[in-house]
Protein backbone atom coordinates (compact mmCIF):
# COMPACT_ATOMS: atom_id res chain seq x y z
CA UNK A 1 0.00 0.00 0.00
CA UNK A 2 1.08 3.49 -0.69
CA UNK A 3 1.73 6.29 1.74
CA UNK A 4 -1.48 8.06 0.74
CA UNK A 5 -3.62 5.04 1.62
CA UNK A 6 -1.98 4.76 5.03
CA UNK A 7 -2.53 8.45 5.65
CA UNK A 8 -6.23 8.20 4.74
CA UNK A 9 -6.75 5.16 7.03
CA UNK A 10 -5.02 6.82 10.01
CA UNK A 11 -6.95 10.06 9.44
CA UNK A 12 -10.24 8.14 9.46
CA UNK A 13 -9.32 6.36 12.70
CA UNK A 14 -8.43 9.67 14.37
CA UNK A 15 -11.72 11.26 13.27
CA UNK A 16 -13.75 8.29 14.57
CA UNK A 17 -11.98 8.36 17.95
CA UNK A 18 -12.55 12.13 18.29
CA UNK A 19 -16.25 11.79 17.45
CA UNK A 20 -16.76 8.93 19.91
CA UNK A 21 -14.95 10.86 22.63
CA UNK A 22 -16.99 14.02 21.91
CA UNK A 23 -20.33 12.25 22.34
CA UNK A 24 -19.43 10.17 25.39
CA UNK A 25 -21.00 11.35 28.66
CA UNK A 26 -18.40 12.90 30.94
CA UNK A 27 -18.86 13.00 34.69
CA UNK A 28 -16.83 15.18 36.97
CA UNK A 29 -14.74 13.22 39.45
CA UNK A 30 -15.33 14.17 43.10
CA UNK A 31 -12.57 16.25 44.63
CA UNK A 32 -11.05 14.38 47.60
CA UNK A 33 -10.61 16.15 50.90
CA UNK A 34 -7.18 16.53 52.52
CA UNK A 35 -7.65 13.50 54.75
CA UNK A 36 -8.20 11.30 51.71
CA UNK A 37 -5.06 12.72 50.04
CA UNK A 38 -2.82 11.59 52.90
CA UNK A 39 -0.55 8.93 51.46
CA UNK A 40 0.98 6.12 53.45
CA UNK A 41 3.73 3.78 52.36
CA UNK A 42 5.11 0.60 53.87
CA UNK A 43 8.50 0.40 55.55
CA UNK A 44 11.17 -1.89 54.09
CA UNK A 45 14.21 -2.37 56.36
CA UNK A 46 17.46 -2.75 54.38
CA UNK A 47 20.11 -2.73 57.16
CA UNK A 48 19.99 -2.87 60.95
CA UNK A 49 22.96 -3.06 63.32
CA UNK A 50 23.28 -2.66 67.07
CA UNK A 51 26.53 -1.92 68.88
CA UNK A 52 28.88 -1.48 65.92
CA UNK A 53 30.08 1.78 67.45
CA UNK A 54 31.48 -0.10 70.49
CA UNK A 55 35.11 -1.06 70.68
CA UNK A 56 35.94 -4.75 70.97
CA UNK A 57 37.63 -4.95 74.39
CA UNK A 58 39.36 -8.26 73.67
CA UNK A 59 41.31 -6.81 70.73
CA UNK A 60 43.93 -4.07 70.59
CA UNK A 61 42.18 -0.68 70.19
CA UNK A 62 44.29 0.10 67.09
CA UNK A 63 42.59 -2.73 65.20
CA UNK A 64 39.12 -2.50 66.74
CA UNK A 65 37.32 -1.75 63.47
CA UNK A 66 39.01 -4.70 61.77
CA UNK A 67 38.01 -6.91 64.70
CA UNK A 68 34.34 -6.18 64.03
CA UNK A 69 34.72 -7.39 60.46
CA UNK A 70 37.02 -10.30 61.31
CA UNK A 71 35.22 -13.54 62.15
CA UNK A 72 38.15 -14.67 64.33
CA UNK A 73 37.60 -11.73 66.70
CA UNK A 74 36.60 -12.39 70.31
CA UNK A 75 33.07 -11.01 69.86
CA UNK A 76 31.42 -12.41 66.74
CA UNK A 77 28.10 -10.69 67.56
CA UNK A 78 29.52 -7.33 66.47
CA UNK A 79 28.92 -7.46 62.74
CA UNK A 80 26.87 -5.48 60.24
CA UNK A 81 23.15 -6.34 60.18
CA UNK A 82 23.37 -8.26 63.46
CA UNK A 83 19.73 -7.30 64.28
CA UNK A 84 18.34 -7.14 60.72
CA UNK A 85 15.93 -10.06 61.13
CA UNK A 86 14.45 -8.74 64.40
CA UNK A 87 13.98 -5.18 63.10
CA UNK A 88 12.58 -6.45 59.80
CA UNK A 89 10.07 -8.59 61.68
CA UNK A 90 8.98 -5.59 63.79
CA UNK A 91 8.76 -2.96 61.03
CA UNK A 92 8.42 -4.37 57.50
CA UNK A 93 5.00 -3.64 56.02
CA UNK A 94 4.06 -1.08 58.70
CA UNK A 95 3.65 2.64 58.05
CA UNK A 96 5.47 3.61 61.26
CA UNK A 97 7.56 1.74 63.77
CA UNK A 98 9.43 2.37 67.05
CA UNK A 99 12.39 0.13 67.82
CA UNK A 100 14.06 0.27 71.23
CA UNK A 101 17.71 -0.72 71.30
CA UNK A 102 17.88 -3.10 74.27
CA UNK A 103 18.13 -6.78 75.20
CA UNK A 104 14.36 -7.07 75.57
CA UNK A 105 13.94 -6.30 71.86
CA UNK A 106 16.96 -8.15 70.44
CA UNK A 107 17.74 -10.92 72.93
CA UNK A 108 21.44 -11.22 73.64
CA UNK A 109 23.63 -8.14 73.97
CA UNK A 110 26.34 -7.98 71.25
CA UNK A 111 28.66 -5.91 73.45
CA UNK A 112 27.79 -6.26 77.14
CA UNK A 113 30.74 -4.12 78.26
CA UNK A 114 29.62 -1.16 76.13
CA UNK A 115 27.09 1.26 77.63
CA UNK A 116 26.72 3.57 74.61
CA UNK A 117 25.58 1.12 71.92
CA UNK A 118 23.97 2.79 68.92
CA UNK A 119 21.09 1.25 66.99
CA UNK A 120 21.59 2.02 63.29
CA UNK A 121 18.74 1.34 60.86
CA UNK A 122 18.51 1.97 57.14
CA UNK A 123 15.05 1.71 55.59
CA UNK A 124 13.06 2.63 52.52
CA UNK A 125 9.51 3.71 52.01
CA UNK A 126 8.32 1.90 48.89
CA UNK A 127 7.63 5.20 47.14
CA UNK A 128 11.19 6.45 47.54
CA UNK A 129 14.31 5.40 45.69
CA UNK A 130 16.79 6.55 48.28
CA UNK A 131 17.36 4.88 51.66
CA UNK A 132 16.73 6.75 54.91
CA UNK A 133 19.21 6.35 57.78
CA UNK A 134 18.34 6.74 61.44
CA UNK A 135 20.61 6.29 64.42
CA UNK A 136 19.90 6.48 68.15
CA UNK A 137 21.26 5.31 71.48
CA UNK A 138 17.73 4.68 72.80
CA UNK A 139 14.67 4.33 70.52
CA UNK A 140 14.57 4.69 66.74
CA UNK A 141 11.36 6.15 65.32
CA UNK A 142 10.61 5.25 61.71
CA UNK A 143 7.70 6.64 59.71
CA UNK A 144 6.62 6.40 56.08
CA UNK A 145 3.48 8.48 56.51
CA UNK A 146 3.39 11.51 54.25
CA UNK A 147 1.55 14.70 55.22
CA UNK A 148 -1.40 15.84 53.11
CA UNK A 149 -0.47 18.26 50.35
Amino acid sequence: MSFKVHLIIISCIVIVVLLVWQFMPHSAAPVPDNAAMKQTYSIAITHASWGLNCKNTAVNSDNSREAFLNKSGANNKLHADNVLSQVSHLCNGATSCNVKGDETTFGSDPAPDCNDKMLEIEYRCFSYDRPWNVKSATTVNISCEQPAK
